[in-house]
């Protein structure tokens, strides 16, 4: 009987043991979704293992099973917030083709985010910046690491912009970069402090009065008069760019049933023969 008792209560425990563990990813995933408001809000300094504790209804031993320590916490928070930006900024602007359509939605999608709220603070790629810039280490690298990606993103949409003759190539891709960067970096700043999401429209009208000052001839003046314009005159490259493999393959099949069908020089040689024959017939 007592054998029976430690058995079944060592069964027990397994069983809670494999449930912990089964729900370890998903508290892991709670507990970061809300260190990134609390850091977007507050800052990395905000963050603790206590307050993290406190906020969820766990223990601090439970939340510390997790995160080993505070250090460990920042650094799995700032690559989640990185992981969440370029899912939301970087990866929607993959989706348009490569040259100004690329470039417009990277920057869309940037003051989207920001006009969607999905970090519910200023401290993400904007504050951790300006606070970590100049400083050494393990979570000022990766800050700095997010926004050297963000910049080397919008720079390189730039130069794949000129070098599909879209934007004009004689402009500094780097000017070009510094300039729109300063459009979004701005709409944030008068948003922050005017709480106005018109600014997010007049940010984009900004941004493509300022991509139409840039166009190369390839592109009308009209597409850049408004945001419907745009997106019209985008809407129709996009049809127009579907259409080219369509009729590129119709004119490879037609020159493949052209080249395959039987010329007077190929022809079979009793053909050949008959129809020399009654060529001579008609001449005698």
């Amino acid at each position: 009987m007592r054998a029976m008792g430690l058995f079944g209560r060592r069964k027990s425990g397994e069983a809670k043991k494999s449930s912990g563990v089964s729900k370890g990813p998903e508290t892991r995933k709670r507990i970061l979704a809300h260190s990134m408001k609390v850091a977007a809000s507050h800052g990395l300094a905000g963050l603790s293992i206590g307050r993290l504790a406190r906020d969820l209804g766990m223990s601090k031993s439970g939340l510390f099973a997790h995160f080993r320590s505070k250090r460990v916490l920042e650094l799995a928070t700032i690559n989640q917030a990185r992981m969440v930006f370029n899912s939301q900024v970087l990866a929607p602007a993959t989706t348009g083709n490569e040259g100004i359509e690329h470039l417009w939605i990277l920057c869309d999608s940037w003051l989207a985010h920001i006009e969607h709220r999905v970090f519910p603070g200023g401290y993400f790629f904007t504050g951790a910046f300006f606070e970590c810039a100049e400083r050494s280490g393990a979570i000022e690298g990766e800050i700095n690491s997010m926004a050297r990606e963000w910049w080397t993103s919008l720079k390189s949409a730039v130069l794949k912009a000129q070098a599909r003759k879209e934007i004009d190539p004689a402009v500094d891709a780097r000017r070009i970069s510094f300039d729109l960067n300063g459009i979004l970096m701005a709409a944030y700043w008068a948003f922050l402090v005017e709480k106005d999401g018109g600014i997010f429209r007049e940010a984009r009208i900004t941004i493509l009065t300022k991509l139409g000052g840039l166009a190369t001839p390839r592109i009308p003046a009209s597409a850049f008069k408004s945001e419907n314009a745009w997106k019209e005159y985008l809407n129709g490259k996009r049809v127009q760019e579907k259409k080219k493999p369509l009729s590129a393959l119709r004119g490879l099949l037609r020159n493949k049933a052209q080249s395959s069908a039987p010329s007077p020089l190929t022809q079979p040689p009793e053909r050949s023969k008959s129809v020399l024959r009654r060529g001579l017939g008609r001449l005698t």
